[in-house]
């Protein structure tokens, strides 16, 4: 009888080892960017080991990965490593489909961090400008992370206050560690939340940094326009998993616009960030919330995200449970909840 080991090999596959496949263009200031060699990740932390790596990115900046099903972080650098490229979907969840799933990435200068003696010799400084095209960003924060597992998403292990003029922003009395450096500027002032059209991101390329005990780190963090992207960009947590779906409505049960629906696996919710953030509401209040896993997660609506909900904010609990929680169960579709939110009064 003969024998097909490789056949067999290919039938023993798991499933989610389907082939998968992600094409974008690089661009840098909105031009498309030749020459970038995309990689992808199994988190935000670059240094580790590439799961798949693209030719360099065309005349009119197209790539393209092909990799098994899953979720990844895409960054690129050019072949000098002058030029380093980000993703704003970081981390994205790559189906397995017969369609490719676009994905587009920034890419921006790299420029070497000076370092000088600091007036502690027994913590670190950290200071720099922050930038947009060439020019400085004033009202912008940069973020310190300790864990790229978080996904250098919420406040992080410190954030500075927002930039001057000069895009100016500093860091003192730092233990000495490896950080992990972003910054984002808002659109609509707020300190953290997702980062949407229109607001300026940007990853730091040298992360991990290296703060060293008696030394003044001078750096320069380069930001980008974040571009209309899929729904999937707002929200938190890795995707992958099951959808909640409803409607937030006011007290007489007309459908709310413009709240985000948040899912916690704490009881406790608001001390850290939430498992899934869903996009604002549509003008009839609906909403659909993509959780990382089945669990039980504890429900929520408010119109704002970051901080402690401030006076007149629209905000509400689930409350078709005593204790806000709806279970999701592998293989079931929960059915549709109802959100009442209304302003917070003191």
């Amino acid at each position: 009888m003969r024998r097909w080991p490789g056949l067999l090999a290919l039938l023993l596959l798991p499933f989610s080892l389907q082939a998968a496949v992600i094409e974008g263009r690089v661009v840098r200031d909105d031009r498309p960017q030749p020459g970038v060699i995309v990689q992808a990740f199994a988190g935000l932390d670059f240094t580790a080991k590439s799961l798949a790596t693209s030719s360099p990115s065309s005349e009119d900046g197209r790539y393209r990965l092909e990799l098994p099903a899953g979720s990844y972080a895409l960054f690129g650098w050019s072949a000098d490593r002058s030029l380093f490229a980000f993703c704003g979907r970081n981390p994205l969840t790559v189906p397995a489909s017969g369609e490719p799933l676009w994905a587009g990435l920034q890419a921006v200068a790299v420029e070497a961090p000076q370092r000088d003696s600091y007036a502690d010799q027994y913590s670190a400084g950290i200071e720099g400008r922050v930038l947009l095209a060439g020019k400085p960003v004033a009202d912008a924060h940069v973020y310190l992370y300790l864990d790229p597992g978080e996904d250098l998403k919420g406040q992080g292990y410190r954030m500075s206050a927002p930039t001057d003029a000069d895009g100016y922003f500093a860091f003192d009395g730092l233990p000495e560690s490896g950080y992990f450096l972003a910054a984002r500027k808002r659109l609509d002032g707020q300190r953290v939340g997702p980062v949407r059209e229109g607001d300026l991101y940007g990853i730091y390329p040298g992360n991990p940094f290296t703060a060293r005990s008696g030394e003044l780190a001078r750096v320069t963090v380069h930001l980008a326009a974040k571009v209309k992207e899929a729904v999937e960009a707002e929200s938190f947590g890795r995707g992958g998993g099951p959808e909640l779906r409803g409607v937030v409505t006011d007290a007489q049960g007309k459908g709310v616009a413009g709240v985000h629906v948040f899912a916690y696996t704490d009881r406790v919710i608001g001390h850290q960030r939430p498992a899934a953030l869903s996009p604002p509401t549509g003008p009839d209040g609906a909403f659909v919330v993509r959780l990382p896993a089945s669990d039980t997660y504890y429900v929520g609506a408010r119109e704002l995200y970051g901080d402690s909900p401030a006076p007149g904010e629209l905000f509400g609990m689930y409350d078709a449970s005593a204790d806000h929680g709806v279970t999701v169960k592998d293989g079931e579709a929960p059915g549709a909840i109802t959100i009442v939110v209304e302003p917070i009064r003191l």
